[in-house]
């Protein structure tokens, strides 16, 4: 069956624009919401790799705190943006320091080293902020219940690319014996 309205053809014309501009915009409707489907199941994809990655994460997580306890070691991070030295909980025992106090600024952090220790230390940190060289030594901790612990510390720069320093990434390792650990 054919439409026609009397002698004139393009009415027919119009029409079938208007059909095509209809399949057009059924076309269009029909991509967005196959593009919709593959980018909602991508999305469950990401979240699953996601919580894959967080569950690594946390066994890292796990892995490392188990060995700072076995091995008496415990690592540190200076931000130079914040002067914040951020602890491992091996750390926060190691000197005695309750966890609610957070982690130390960098000069309080330095005020646990033995008196006649702190001006090594000092320098070692100054020269790393300074020219980006790690350190490495041997020193004194005086925790806060005044126990005094030997330690080895060892710091590695964090450089950006364009050479800024960002921080310094280190250890400590706790040297004591038993009886050094023993409560005085």
């Amino acid at each position: 069956m054919v439409l026609t309205t009397g002698n004139n053809p393009g009415v027919m014309r119009g029409c079938g624009r208007s059909m095509l501009s209809v399949y057009l915009l059924y076309s269009l409707a029909l991509a967005l919401c196959v593009v919709i489907v593959v980018l909602v199941l991508r999305l469950k994809n990401l979240k699953a790799d996601l919580k894959s990655a967080e569950l690594d994460l946390d066994r890292c997580q796990l892995t490392l705190e188990i060995s700072e306890d076995v091995g008496r070691f415990g690592s540190w991070h200076i931000d130079v943006a914040t002067n914040v030295v951020r602890w491992s909980d091996y750390i926060f025992d190691m000197h005695e320091r309750r966890h609610s106090l957070g982690n130390p600024m960098l000069e309080n952090a330095i005020d646990y080293y033995h008196p006649d220790d702190r001006p090594m230390v000092e320098a070692a940190v100054q020269l790393a902020l300074d020219e980006g060289e790690d350190f490495e030594f041997r020193a004194r901790i005086v925790t806060e219940h005044g126990n005094e612990l030997p330690v080895l510390a060892r710091g590695t720069c964090q450089i950006s690319v364009d050479g800024e320093i960002l921080g310094i990434f280190g250890c400590f390792v706790d040297l004591s014996t038993p009886e050094d650990r023993s409560p005085s």
